[in-house]
């Protein structure tokens, strides 16, 4: 399988993933058409699949390039039933001069229920964040999981990626640098609570509770909060044995992970 990390962070974040022809995305938060053109109209994939609603992973632009290419979006139904305007503007487009709505095509997923996405079997797990529903993903096959947007490791979280060999897992601030940081208050407690994002000390610490581990890959790391060659020169002494790779927050590498 290839991973390959197109964009993350608050700023949007979209992963790709191909086994022999077959390629999905997970997520697919574009602010802007123009950025997700600029990142995706050369990229080739058959559906996307959302971790949670919030916009920098699910946006209106989703719905409209899944509508362009006739492709499927799954995704909880949390994630769009209690909200008209995910309903209207982010899983249809109304195109005004043809006088004519057009749908995106939904499937609906459930946490702890697998799922066939092409050739890919994926596991939904619950993942804790301030969203209706965040779900990260285990691939069983490849011994891969992905998850981000998480404020805390939970047992069954442990217990569902301890046999993982290759790990996505964000790696979102420094707490010192965050306290420090001349954000207000209020959005300082919401990322460093239960329900906020994942930070690095806790990362690590999670890490070294997997035992096949063999390659990481950081995601979600706060622009103003984590030093990215920091971040690396830490895992890099930290994780000798591990093959790392610290995401930046657009236009990474393929990575293609050993069989």
């Amino acid at each position: 399988m290839k991973i390959k990390v197109i964009q993350t962070g608050s700023d949007g974040n979209c992963i790709k993933l191909t086994k022999n022809e077959n390629s999905i995305l997970i997520d697919c938060g574009y602010a802007t058409n123009k950025k997700m053109q600029e990142h995706l109209s050369q990229e080739y994939f058959q559906a996307i699949l959302i971790t949670h609603e919030h916009t920098d992973h699910f946006s209106p632009w989703t719905g409209r390039i899944a509508i362009e290419r006739n492709i499927p979006i799954y995704l909880h139904k949390r994630h769009y039933e209690t909200e008209e305007i995910r309903k209207t503007k982010y899983l249809s487009y109304e195109n005004k001069k043809e006088r004519r709505t057009y749908k995106a095509q939904v499937i609906n997923i459930e946490e702890e229920i697998p799922v066939n996405i092409l050739n890919f079997k994926i596991l939904p797990f619950v993942a804790y964040h301030d969203a209706r529903k965040t779900l990260g993903y285990k691939f069983p096959e490849e011994k891969f999981a992905l998850l981000t947007d998480c404020g805390f490791i939970s047992k069954h979280i442990r217990k569902t990626l301890n046999d993982v060999e290759t790990l996505a897992l964000e790696f979102n601030y420094n707490p010192e640098m965050l306290v420090n940081s001349k954000r207000n208050i209020y959005n300082k407690l919401r990322t460093l609570g239960k329900f906020g994002h994942l930070n690095i000390e806790e990362a690590i610490k999670f890490v070294k509770k997997l035992p096949n581990l063999k390659t990481l890959i950081t995601l979600h790391s706060s622009e103003e909060h984590c030093d990215l060659k920091e971040l690396k020169k830490r895992l890099k002494n930290e994780f000798q044995n591990l093959t790392i790779y610290v995401s930046e927050r657009e236009n990474n590498q393929e990575i293609t992970l050993k069989e």
